[in-house]
Formats: structure tokens, sequence, C-alpha cells
């Protein structure tokens, strides 16, 4: 089984140098690896039939559709949005489309990789699953606001791309029903172990072919340079009164000389010239770290085990962890932020903590670092205590 599901395992044979450099936010990326099983281990059909049966799904954590968009949650939900199992599985057997959302937050797999893939891109990471019977379509052509990265599961799908309505466009330039999505440009069937890439704003529709499609949308949630550049702004209009002031009081009447304030908007964009982008990055840093919740399989179990680490014991981060170091300088301490949560212990510890969340298999008395025994059996212990690590 695999353990780690990372982004690198995600595109091989192609590599995220290759990726970054010739395909990310430029065209599609195709793999077609002949290996079937590939995803067996992220998801199959037996999830599938256990998270709709028995986990108590609600709107909007499920959707069926139809490309005729005949289908509303009335047809397979009651009026409290739970949805009724037989009814789903009903309206999929007559050709509707079963789109599961968030199921990273449900099944262990899926939150690993979504963990590994939020750690290569700095960017949130989300999962759609789609489940459409043998000759089937869910949805018309049409862009997402997203990059998106398919794995296909299980069956087969068609592919065809189109043009690019809108390039890139932002999280408020959706798709809107009735655009020009252009030509043709492409097709290909994904089959079982095979994925794209498909950048956010080109248009693209599927088909699945004669079985049932199983597959894996990853959402792919980047910041921008425009939420850097509205950033800025902001920041330096708490620096910065005239960027405070009312626009001119007047300015819409009727006949009111709107050019006549190019100069004065052009004075104001110049102050937010010299913002310092390290410290714009850093935020969105801050914000990315804290937002990530733990994902901590058999917590329970680890805390059992850390009453009894001996430097002897075998202990290792849990993979993919997104974190972040930064000094105290004031009270010689350092901050560990990661998975929601601040640690701050002395600073003499630093190179420590560096060691154990970024090292995933050691022996507990070979940590870096210059700890002594006893503050190594301390540091894993509390490490294990928030998730961090784990005892093997």
């Amino acid at each position: 089984m695999t353990e780690t599901f990372s982004f690198d395992w995600a595109i091989s044979p192609e590599t995220p140098e290759t990726f970054f450099a010739e395909y990310f936010e430029k065209k599609p990326m195709l793999i077609k690896r002949g290996q079937p099983g590939y995803f067996s281990d992220l998801l199959n059909y037996d999830d599938i039939d256990r998270v709709i049966s028995t986990m108590g799904l609600h709107v909007p954590e499920i959707n069926v559709t139809r490309a005729d968009g005949e289908i509303t949650p009335a047809d397979f939900a009651y009026e409290t949005g739970q949805i009724d199992p037989v009814r789903v599985t009903q309206l999929h057997a007559d050709g509707a489309t079963v789109i599961l959302s968030g199921l990273h937050e449900r099944l262990p797999a899926l939150a690993r990789y979504c963990r590994a893939m939020e750690a290569a891109m700095s960017a949130r990471v989300q999962t759609n699953i789609y489940m459409t019977p043998p000759g089937k379509q869910g949805f018309n052509p049409h862009y997402d606001g997203h990059d998106v990265l398919v794995l296909q599961v299980a069956g087969t799908k068609e592919w065809r791309i189109y043009g690019t309505p809108v390039e890139l466009p932002l999280a408020d330039q959706a798709f809107e029903r009735g655009m020009d999505v252009g030509e043709e440009v492409q097709r290909f069937v994904l089959e079982p172990g095979d994925a794209v890439y498909i950048p956010r704003g080109m248009a693209h529709d599927a088909v699945a072919t004669d079985e049932t499609s199983l597959h894996i949308t990853t959402g792919l949630m980047f910041r921008t340079w425009a939420d850097a550049l509205a950033e800025a702004v902001i920041a330096k209009a708490h620096r910065e009164p005239a960027m405070r002031r009312a626009l001119p009081p007047g300015f819409a009447s009727y006949g009111a000389d709107l050019d006549a304030y190019d100069d004065t908007f052009a004075e104001l964009v110049a102050l937010v010239g010299d913002a310092h982008v390290g410290k714009l990055l850093s935020g969105f840093r801050e914000e990315f770290l804290t937002a990530r919740v733990p994902r901590v399989e058999g917590q329970m179990a680890q805390l059992e085990k850390s009453r009894n680490l001996t430097l002897d014991s075998r202990v290792g981060a849990h993979p993919h962890i997104v974190f972040g170091i930064h000094d105290i300088p004031d009270n010689e301490q350092v901050c560990l932020v990661a998975q929601g949560a601040e640690i701050i212990l002395p600073a003499h510890a630093r190179d420590a903590m560096e060691f154990c969340v970024t090292n995933t298999d050691f022996r507990l008395g070979d940590m870096g670092g210059d700890l002594d025994d006893d503050g190594k059996l301390v540091l894993a212990k509390r490490f294990v205590r928030e998730g961090l690590m784990r005892v093997f």
C-alpha cells in the first residue's frame, strides 16, 4: 500500500521541474501510464459504496447531475438535506453522474494525498470525485476557476479540450452558460492509472466510454499576484492617510469630469510601488500554515506509545508537514508554526525542532541538534502529542 501520495508520484514519469517549466498555467499535460492499478490505493469503488451507503452525507457533499441539468436535490435527498442512498444509486444506474465533494475530509488516503499536494504547491488542495455511467456526460463544455489534476481511477473517459475563454480567471470570473469555448484542439481517452493537468480557464468536457468511469479531480486553489497587490494596497492604506481620503464629492453627478483625477490616482498607485513583497508573501505563508488542519490517523494510539519512548525508539515526522520556524529574539525563543498550532520553545532547540519535522524515520537518540538525551525525549513526546511526529 502507498503510504504517501506525493506530487511526484501523481505526475510520474513526468517531473515537477518539467511540469512547472512547460505546463503550469500554460497547457494540458497528459500522462499515459499503462498501469491500471496505479491509483487503487488512493480510491476504489468499495470506498465510494461505503461513503454513499453508510456516512449519512448531506447536500452539497454529494450531487447528482446530467448534462441536461434536469436533476435537483429533491430527487435524491430529504428535506433535511441528508441524501437517500437508494435514490442516489438508482439515479446513477439510470445514467446520472454522482459527484462527491470533499472526500479528502473523510477518507484518510485522500487526506494524505491532498496534504502532499499542498506541501508541493503552497496552495489549498481539494478533491471532487466523479462517477459517470457508460456513455454519459456530467457537464457540457466549461472551464474551471482553478487548475485541476485529473486522476483516472477506474473505467475510461474521453476528454475534449477547447479554447480558453478567460485566461487564468479569478475566482469571480466563473464560466457562464453561452460562453464561446472555441474549437476542439485536443482529444484523448483517460484509462485507469492515467492523469491529465488542465490549467484554469481552459474549456473541456468528458464522456464516459463503454464502462462506468471513476476519476478524482484535484483542485489546486492558488493565491495570485492580484491577491498580493490587493493586500499591498490595504497594507499601505493603513499607513498613508492620502489613500484613506474620500473620493471627490460630486464625482457621481451627471457631467462630472472623471478624468480630472488621473494625477491623483497615479500618485496613490506610486505609493504602493515600494511595497515589500517579502512581507506580503510572509503574511500569505502564515495564513496558509495556520489553516492546515492535522491529518493524524491513530493519534490516540500514538499518545499511548509515546509514554514508553526510549532513545532507541524509531520515530519520525508525519509526511508532508508544511511548517515555518521563526526566532523570537527578545525572549530567546523559537516558534514553530504548523497544522494550525504554534509551538514555542527555547532558542537552543531550533535545530532539533527542524530535524524532527523534516525527517520521517530516525532513531530518537540520533536526533539532530544539541539537545541532551532528556531534552530529546521531552521534545519527541511533545511533538507526538502535537501530531507532528509518530512512533513506529
